[in-house]
């Protein structure tokens, strides 16, 4: 495994991604991050091979890894009063 990562920002989400994204697959992590900011359901499409579960397991754990985030920044600003 190569040990570039590269790294997109996507509706203020980081995502960190093992290799170059292919566009369909930048595509589909605008989606999910998209569809998981509004709480709703995504119906997502793409060819055998496209690398679906790999933009989907790195959107989605990079909106949760940010979601974290915006919670501990908020709960920890509330310790301090």
């Amino acid at each position: 495994m190569s040990s570039m990562w590269s790294e997109y920002t996507i509706c203020g989400v980081k995502i960190k991604f093992p290799c170059k994204a292919y566009p369909s697959q930048l595509a589909m992590m605008n989606s999910i991050v998209r569809g998981l900011n509004g709480s709703q359901h995504c119906l997502l499409e793409s060819p055998t091979g496209s690398g679906k579960s790999l933009a989907l397991l790195c959107s989605a754990l990079a909106w949760q890894q940010s979601l974290n985030g915006k919670l501990h920044e908020y709960f920890g600003c509330l310790e301090s009063l």
